[in-house]
C-alpha cells in the first residue's frame, strides 16, 4: 500500500482551560481559535469553536480527543475528529531512556 500526506494542519489556540481532576485523570482543554490547512489537493482555514480535549492519566498517558471544522477554499465544510494516546512515560522511564537504557 502506498500513501501520501493529505495536508499539513496548523492550529491556533486560546489559553488552556484546566478543568481539574476527575476519576480518570486531569482534564485540560485547548480551545481552537482558528488556523489553516494545506495540501496538494486540499486547502483552507480552520473555523473557530473546535477543541482539543485531553485527559492526563495518573500513569502519565495522555488521551487526546480533537474536534474541529475545516472550510475549504471552495467553501465546503469538513468535520474532522482525531483520537489518540501519547505516552509521556514515568519519570523513572524517562531518566532510563535519557541514559540509553529501555
Amino acid at each position: 500500500m502506498r500513501s501520501r500526506s493529505l495536508m499539513s494542519l496548523r492550529l491556533s489556540t486560546a489559553p488552556t482551560q484546566d478543568i481539574g481532576a476527575g476519576p480518570h485523570g486531569t482534564r485540560i482543554t485547548f480551545p481552537i481559535t482558528g488556523g489553516s490547512f494545506e495540501g496538494d489537493r486540499l486547502r483552507g482555514k480552520v473555523l473557530p469553536s473546535g477543541d482539543d480535549w485531553t485527559v492526563k492519566r495518573l500513569d502519565g498517558v495522555v488521551e487526546l480527543d480533537l474536534r474541529i471544522t475545516l472550510e475549504t477554499d471552495d467553501r465546503a465544510l469538513i468535520h474532522m475528529t482525531f483520537e489518540g494516546i501519547r505516552d509521556d512515560g514515568t519519570p523513572d522511564r524517562a531518566a532510563s531512556e535519557a541514559r540509553g537504557r529501555n
